[in-house]
């Protein structure tokens, strides 16, 4: 048989649960039906208790009613006087006369309304940047720009190597990849409007070009002297890519002077960076 204190506790339990139930059940009826507690003077007069959590508006004498759009009167938004963002956050202030920017960032109008820190955080990418381009172009390339050692004429060439058959045959077909430019920059020179985007595509394969280049440069060069060979033949294979770019020109068209320098300088590129490798043979 319970005793009767287990009742007693059973009936608190019983009664705070029905409490609870109760204020939710009220909580959410006028959450979604306002209208069923509007008409209750002391619901509508009534303050929170905690001063903290009372709501602002409950301070005031004149009740807030919001305005609600219509189809009569939709309430467009006056974009000329709605406040702007760094007004809201309280950064800057609207003039009344002209309309300018005054305060922490007035002085910034000029830059479209820049904040201090986005000024600071631009100013900082741009400094970055700067600092990039800056080592790019200061930094080690891997050897000395101005040492001679190591120029055509001052190395010693593999004589084992240079005699064999492959060698042999490399080197004459770049050989004659550069007699077969040097022949159409002739024709060039006599007619600024030659076609001849098929001829230059003819006079060279870029894939072939490089096993030559490399087949040789691996026989017959030391490890130093392929630090230089190698950005002879990398010039070399970027300008003859430039190269096929600039010569190329639509049927019936004139070349625009821009366009002849640009295929006189990449004709006269391509000439040289092979001549500069050659040299080493000479």
């Amino acid at each position: 048989k319970p005793s009767s204190s287990s009742c007693s506790t059973t009936s608190t339990k019983m009664l705070r649960y029905s409490a609870y139930a109760l204020l939710l059940g009220a909580g959410a009826a006028d959450a979604f039906a306002p209208s069923i507690g509007a008409g209750l003077p002391a619901l509508r007069s009534a303050k929170c208790s905690n001063s903290r959590l009372a709501l602002r508006m409950q301070d005031d004498d004149v009740e807030y009613k919001p305005i609600i759009p219509t189809l009569e009167n939709p309430l467009a938004p006056d974009y000329a006087n709605e406040p702007t963002q760094f007004e809201r956050q309280g950064l800057v202030q609207k003039s009344n006369e002209g309309g300018g920017m005054v305060g922490s960032a007035g002085a910034l109008e000029e830059f479209g309304g820049l904040t201090r820190r986005e000024a600071y955080g631009a100013g900082g990418a741009v400094g970055v940047g700067l600092l990039g381009v800056l080592w790019a172009f200061t930094r080690n390339p891997g050897y000395d720009r101005k040492d001679t050692a190591r120029d055509a004429g001052k190395v010693e060439l593999n004589k084992e190597a240079l005699a064999s058959a492959d060698v042999k045959a490399n080197l004459a077909a770049i050989q004659g990849t550069k007699d077969k430019l040097v022949q159409l920059y002739d024709t060039f020179k006599k007619d600024n409007n030659a076609q001849l985007s098929d001829s230059v595509k003819a006079s060279f394969n870029l894939v072939k070009l490089r096993d030559e280049f490399n087949k040789i440069t691996f026989a017959v060069f030391d490890e130093d002297t392929q630090i230089k060979t190698d950005r002879i033949v990398r010039n070399s294979i970027q300008s003859l890519v430039e190269l096929e770019q600039a010569v190329k020109l639509k049927e019936g068209v004139a070349r625009s002077p821009k366009r002849v320098a640009a295929t006189d300088k990449w004709f006269r590129q391509c000439i040289s960076e092979l001549d500069s490798f050659l040299s080493y043979f000479a």
